[in-house]
Protein backbone atom coordinates (compact mmCIF):
# COMPACT_ATOMS: atom_id res chain seq x y z
CA UNK A 1 0.00 0.00 0.00
CA UNK A 2 1.30 3.29 -0.92
CA UNK A 3 2.79 6.15 1.70
CA UNK A 4 0.54 9.15 0.42
CA UNK A 5 -2.39 9.31 2.13
CA UNK A 6 -4.33 10.76 -1.18
CA UNK A 7 -3.27 7.56 -3.26
CA UNK A 8 -4.55 5.92 -0.62
CA UNK A 9 -8.21 7.61 -0.62
CA UNK A 10 -7.85 7.22 -4.48
CA UNK A 11 -7.07 3.12 -3.98
CA UNK A 12 -10.28 2.82 -1.19
CA UNK A 13 -12.20 4.17 -3.98
CA UNK A 14 -10.73 1.80 -6.97
CA UNK A 15 -10.89 -1.04 -5.14
CA UNK A 16 -14.59 -1.68 -4.74
CA UNK A 17 -14.97 -2.10 -8.67
CA UNK A 18 -16.28 -5.09 -9.62
CA UNK A 19 -18.20 -5.86 -6.04
CA UNK A 20 -19.68 -9.29 -8.14
CA UNK A 21 -16.24 -10.73 -7.55
CA UNK A 22 -15.37 -12.73 -5.01
CA UNK A 23 -11.82 -10.65 -5.46
CA UNK A 24 -13.34 -6.85 -4.82
CA UNK A 25 -12.49 -5.13 -1.66
CA UNK A 26 -16.63 -5.18 -1.25
CA UNK A 27 -16.25 -8.09 0.72
CA UNK A 28 -13.80 -7.21 3.28
CA UNK A 29 -14.89 -6.84 6.32
CA UNK A 30 -12.12 -4.61 7.76
CA UNK A 31 -12.68 -1.96 4.65
CA UNK A 32 -14.88 0.15 6.25
CA UNK A 33 -12.54 0.91 9.40
CA UNK A 34 -9.57 1.21 7.03
CA UNK A 35 -11.81 3.94 5.57
CA UNK A 36 -13.24 5.55 8.29
CA UNK A 37 -9.76 6.26 10.03
CA UNK A 38 -8.51 7.29 6.61
CA UNK A 39 -11.70 10.32 6.59
CA UNK A 40 -10.98 11.09 9.95
CA UNK A 41 -6.80 11.42 9.36
CA UNK A 42 -7.99 13.42 6.53
CA UNK A 43 -10.59 15.69 8.08
CA UNK A 44 -7.82 16.29 10.92
CA UNK A 45 -5.16 17.71 8.36
CA UNK A 46 -7.94 19.70 7.24
CA UNK A 47 -7.91 18.17 3.47
CA UNK A 48 -11.19 17.93 1.96
CA UNK A 49 -10.88 16.57 -1.34
CA UNK A 50 -8.97 13.45 0.20
CA UNK A 51 -11.68 13.27 2.93
CA UNK A 52 -14.40 13.54 -0.16
CA UNK A 53 -12.79 10.73 -1.83
CA UNK A 54 -13.06 8.92 1.54
CA UNK A 55 -16.57 9.37 1.72
CA UNK A 56 -17.35 8.71 -2.27
CA UNK A 57 -15.61 5.00 -0.92
CA UNK A 58 -17.92 5.19 2.02
CA UNK A 59 -21.01 5.98 -0.11
CA UNK A 60 -19.98 2.99 -3.24
CA UNK A 61 -19.62 0.49 -0.54
CA UNK A 62 -22.90 1.35 1.02
CA UNK A 63 -25.01 1.05 -1.59
CA UNK A 64 -23.01 -2.46 -3.23
CA UNK A 65 -23.61 -3.98 0.21
CA UNK A 66 -27.30 -2.66 0.99
CA UNK A 67 -28.29 -3.75 -2.61
CA UNK A 68 -26.42 -6.85 -2.09
CA UNK A 69 -28.89 -6.73 0.99
CA UNK A 70 -31.66 -6.46 -0.58
CA UNK A 71 -31.37 -8.85 -3.27
CA UNK A 72 -31.34 -11.28 0.16
CA UNK A 73 -34.07 -10.40 0.84
CA UNK A 74 -36.01 -11.09 -1.45
CA UNK A 75 -34.42 -14.20 -1.88
CA UNK A 76 -35.77 -15.10 1.65
CA UNK A 77 -39.30 -13.65 0.79
CA UNK A 78 -38.97 -10.68 2.87
CA UNK A 79 -40.44 -8.28 0.47
CA UNK A 80 -41.73 -5.75 2.43
CA UNK A 81 -37.87 -5.54 3.82
CA UNK A 82 -36.63 -5.60 0.96
CA UNK A 83 -38.69 -2.61 -0.56
CA UNK A 84 -37.29 -0.51 2.15
CA UNK A 85 -33.75 -1.37 1.50
CA UNK A 86 -34.08 -0.51 -2.43
CA UNK A 87 -35.35 2.96 -1.27
CA UNK A 88 -32.80 3.59 1.01
CA UNK A 89 -30.33 2.29 -1.79
CA UNK A 90 -31.98 4.91 -4.31
CA UNK A 91 -31.53 7.85 -2.17
CA UNK A 92 -27.61 7.24 -1.22
CA UNK A 93 -27.20 6.35 -5.38
CA UNK A 94 -28.84 9.65 -6.26
CA UNK A 95 -26.82 11.42 -3.54
CA UNK A 96 -23.35 9.85 -4.42
CA UNK A 97 -24.18 10.98 -8.17
CA UNK A 98 -24.07 14.61 -7.28
CA UNK A 99 -20.18 14.20 -6.15
CA UNK A 100 -18.94 11.68 -7.79
CA UNK A 101 -18.28 10.74 -11.57
CA UNK A 102 -18.49 6.92 -12.06
CA UNK A 103 -15.69 5.24 -14.24
CA UNK A 104 -16.14 4.38 -17.48
CA UNK A 105 -17.45 0.74 -17.82
CA UNK A 106 -19.32 1.03 -14.63
CA UNK A 107 -16.85 -1.11 -13.24
CA UNK A 108 -18.22 -0.15 -9.76
CA UNK A 109 -21.36 -1.32 -11.15
CA UNK A 110 -23.36 1.96 -9.78
CA UNK A 111 -25.42 1.86 -13.27
CA UNK A 112 -26.45 -1.22 -13.28
CA UNK A 113 -27.41 -1.14 -9.61
CA UNK A 114 -29.71 1.88 -10.22
CA UNK A 115 -31.01 0.46 -13.44
CA UNK A 116 -31.64 -3.15 -10.90
CA UNK A 117 -33.41 -0.84 -8.31
CA UNK A 118 -35.98 0.63 -10.55
CA UNK A 119 -36.56 -2.58 -12.38
CA UNK A 120 -37.45 -4.60 -8.85
CA UNK A 121 -39.63 -1.24 -7.92
CA UNK A 122 -41.63 -1.97 -11.19
CA UNK A 123 -42.37 -5.92 -10.39
CA UNK A 124 -43.65 -4.93 -6.42
CA UNK A 125 -47.92 -4.33 -6.53
CA UNK A 126 -47.75 -1.33 -4.09
CA UNK A 127 -49.91 1.13 -5.58
CA UNK A 128 -51.07 3.44 -2.21
CA UNK A 129 -49.31 5.46 0.11
CA UNK A 130 -49.38 7.26 2.86
CA UNK A 131 -47.91 11.21 2.76
CA UNK A 132 -48.03 13.20 5.63
CA UNK A 133 -48.20 16.91 5.46
CA UNK A 134 -45.74 18.07 8.15
CA UNK A 135 -45.15 21.85 9.30
CA UNK A 136 -41.44 22.08 10.08
CA UNK A 137 -40.59 24.06 12.87
CA UNK A 138 -37.25 23.93 13.20
CA UNK A 139 -34.43 22.87 11.13
CA UNK A 140 -30.51 22.87 11.31
CA UNK A 141 -27.91 22.15 9.25
CA UNK A 142 -25.78 18.62 9.99
CA UNK A 143 -22.76 20.34 9.46
CA UNK A 144 -22.70 22.99 12.08
CA UNK A 145 -26.09 22.71 13.59
CA UNK A 146 -26.72 26.16 12.59
CA UNK A 147 -30.38 27.19 12.57
CA UNK A 148 -31.74 26.91 8.55
CA UNK A 149 -35.09 29.42 8.12
CA UNK A 150 -36.73 31.13 4.87
CA UNK A 151 -34.88 33.89 5.61
CA UNK A 152 -30.98 32.64 5.81
CA UNK A 153 -29.13 29.91 6.46
CA UNK A 154 -25.40 28.77 7.38
CA UNK A 155 -23.86 29.27 3.77
CA UNK A 156 -23.55 25.32 3.77
CA UNK A 157 -25.30 23.64 0.74
CA UNK A 158 -27.12 20.79 0.91
CA UNK A 159 -25.70 17.81 -1.03
CA UNK A 160 -22.55 19.17 -0.63
CA UNK A 161 -19.85 17.33 0.98
CA UNK A 162 -18.14 19.19 4.09
CA UNK A 163 -15.33 17.84 6.30
CA UNK A 164 -15.72 14.15 4.70
CA UNK A 165 -20.00 14.24 5.51
CA UNK A 166 -22.89 15.35 2.77
CA UNK A 167 -24.53 18.35 4.27
CA UNK A 168 -28.10 17.70 4.97
CA UNK A 169 -31.36 19.42 6.86
CA UNK A 170 -32.04 17.90 10.16
CA UNK A 171 -35.83 18.21 11.26
CA UNK A 172 -35.36 18.69 15.33
CA UNK A 173 -39.01 19.85 15.66
CA UNK A 174 -42.26 19.36 13.42
CA UNK A 175 -46.06 18.80 13.74
CA UNK A 176 -48.27 16.48 11.29
CA UNK A 177 -50.84 18.26 9.92
CA UNK A 178 -52.74 15.92 7.79
CA UNK A 179 -51.59 11.91 6.31
CA UNK A 180 -52.91 11.99 2.65
CA UNK A 181 -53.42 8.84 0.10
CA UNK A 182 -50.91 8.95 -2.93
CA UNK A 183 -49.71 6.93 -5.60
CA UNK A 184 -46.66 8.55 -6.17
CA UNK A 185 -44.99 9.10 -2.70
CA UNK A 186 -41.53 11.03 -1.99
CA UNK A 187 -41.10 8.21 0.72
CA UNK A 188 -41.92 5.14 -0.89
CA UNK A 189 -41.76 3.12 2.58
CA UNK A 190 -44.98 4.48 3.42
CA UNK A 191 -46.90 1.67 1.62
CA UNK A 192 -50.69 1.45 2.72
CA UNK A 193 -51.25 -2.29 4.79
CA UNK A 194 -54.40 -3.64 6.25
CA UNK A 195 -54.87 -3.65 10.04
CA UNK A 196 -55.52 -7.44 11.50
CA UNK A 197 -58.11 -7.82 14.14
CA UNK A 198 -55.99 -7.45 17.07
CA UNK A 199 -54.56 -3.96 15.37
CA UNK A 200 -51.26 -5.35 14.12
CA UNK A 201 -50.41 -5.02 9.78
CA UNK A 202 -51.12 -7.13 7.67
CA UNK A 203 -49.60 -7.44 4.48
CA UNK A 204 -52.02 -8.80 1.75
CA UNK A 205 -50.09 -7.88 -1.39
CA UNK A 206 -49.53 -10.56 -4.00
CA UNK A 207 -45.41 -10.53 -4.23
CA UNK A 208 -45.75 -13.42 -7.48
CA UNK A 209 -43.59 -11.11 -9.85
CA UNK A 210 -41.10 -10.31 -7.60
CA UNK A 211 -40.71 -13.60 -6.49
CA UNK A 212 -41.01 -15.07 -9.97
CA UNK A 213 -37.44 -12.93 -10.51
CA UNK A 214 -35.84 -13.42 -7.32
CA UNK A 215 -36.28 -17.21 -7.37
CA UNK A 216 -34.72 -17.54 -10.43
CA UNK A 217 -32.01 -14.80 -10.79
CA UNK A 218 -28.63 -15.79 -9.55
CA UNK A 219 -26.72 -13.41 -7.93
CA UNK A 220 -27.69 -9.41 -6.87
CA UNK A 221 -26.07 -8.22 -10.04
CA UNK A 222 -27.74 -10.89 -12.58
CA UNK A 223 -29.07 -8.37 -14.60
CA UNK A 224 -33.08 -8.87 -16.17
CA UNK A 225 -35.62 -6.61 -18.14
CA UNK A 226 -39.23 -6.80 -18.12
CA UNK A 227 -41.77 -6.48 -20.89
CA UNK A 228 -45.78 -5.94 -20.17
CA UNK A 229 -48.03 -7.40 -23.15
CA UNK A 230 -51.01 -9.94 -22.85
CA UNK A 231 -51.84 -13.32 -23.48
CA UNK A 232 -55.05 -15.67 -24.31
CA UNK A 233 -55.10 -18.53 -21.57
CA UNK A 234 -57.92 -21.70 -21.30
CA UNK A 235 -60.54 -20.49 -18.61
CA UNK A 236 -60.63 -23.45 -16.76
CA UNK A 237 -56.76 -22.25 -15.86
CA UNK A 238 -58.48 -19.48 -13.50
CA UNK A 239 -61.60 -22.04 -12.05
CA UNK A 240 -60.02 -21.47 -8.83
CA UNK A 241 -61.10 -17.95 -8.67
CA UNK A 242 -64.46 -16.83 -6.94
CA UNK A 243 -67.43 -16.10 -9.17
CA UNK A 244 -67.99 -12.69 -7.54
CA UNK A 245 -63.95 -11.78 -7.49
CA UNK A 246 -62.28 -9.31 -10.04
CA UNK A 247 -62.10 -10.92 -13.63
CA UNK A 248 -58.54 -11.36 -14.25
CA UNK A 249 -59.14 -10.14 -17.95
CA UNK A 250 -58.89 -6.46 -15.44
CA UNK A 251 -62.02 -5.34 -17.10
CA UNK A 252 -63.15 -4.29 -13.62
CA UNK A 253 -66.27 -6.56 -13.68
CA UNK A 254 -66.92 -9.27 -11.52
CA UNK A 255 -65.07 -12.44 -13.18
CA UNK A 256 -68.70 -14.75 -12.94
CA UNK A 257 -70.21 -11.39 -14.66
CA UNK A 258 -67.24 -11.60 -17.53
CA UNK A 259 -65.60 -14.33 -18.72
CA UNK A 260 -66.01 -16.95 -16.47
CA UNK A 261 -68.17 -18.28 -19.07
CA UNK A 262 -65.80 -17.62 -22.35
CA UNK A 263 -63.58 -20.38 -23.49
CA UNK A 264 -60.80 -18.12 -23.18
CA UNK A 265 -59.10 -15.25 -21.36
CA UNK A 266 -56.95 -12.65 -22.40
CA UNK A 267 -54.70 -11.45 -19.48
CA UNK A 268 -52.05 -9.07 -18.50
CA UNK A 269 -48.46 -10.77 -19.05
CA UNK A 270 -45.25 -10.25 -17.83
CA UNK A 271 -42.08 -11.42 -19.95
CA UNK A 272 -38.96 -11.50 -18.20
CA UNK A 273 -35.48 -11.74 -19.85
CA UNK A 274 -32.29 -12.86 -17.80
CA UNK A 275 -29.17 -11.70 -19.35
CA UNK A 276 -26.08 -13.65 -19.11
CA UNK A 277 -26.10 -16.27 -16.60
CA UNK A 278 -29.35 -18.38 -17.87
CA UNK A 279 -31.80 -19.04 -14.86
CA UNK A 280 -31.96 -21.65 -12.39
CA UNK A 281 -33.09 -24.82 -14.72
CA UNK A 282 -35.06 -26.66 -12.23
CA UNK A 283 -37.34 -24.11 -11.86
CA UNK A 284 -40.45 -23.86 -14.82
CA UNK A 285 -39.93 -20.92 -17.21
CA UNK A 286 -43.63 -19.63 -16.88
CA UNK A 287 -46.01 -19.33 -14.14
CA UNK A 288 -49.43 -18.16 -14.20
CA UNK A 289 -50.09 -15.53 -11.48
CA UNK A 290 -53.59 -14.91 -10.70
CA UNK A 291 -55.36 -12.71 -7.78
CA UNK A 292 -57.94 -14.82 -6.66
Amino acid sequence: MTSDPHKRALESVAALRFPELATSATHDAALPARIAEGKAAAVLAGDEMQAALYWQAEMILAIQIGYVEAFRQLKAGEFYAAWCQLERCEIQLELLIKNFAPLEGDEHRLGLIGRMIRRWQELFPYRVFFSPEILKKKIVCSICKGRITPRGNCGHVKGQIYQGESCHHIIEEAEILSISIVENPVQRYSVALFLGPDGTQVDHYNYGNVKFVADRATSAFHEWFSEVGTRTIATKLAENLAAEGPCPCLSGKAFGACCKDAPTITVPHLQISFIGDEPDSTLPKDELILNG
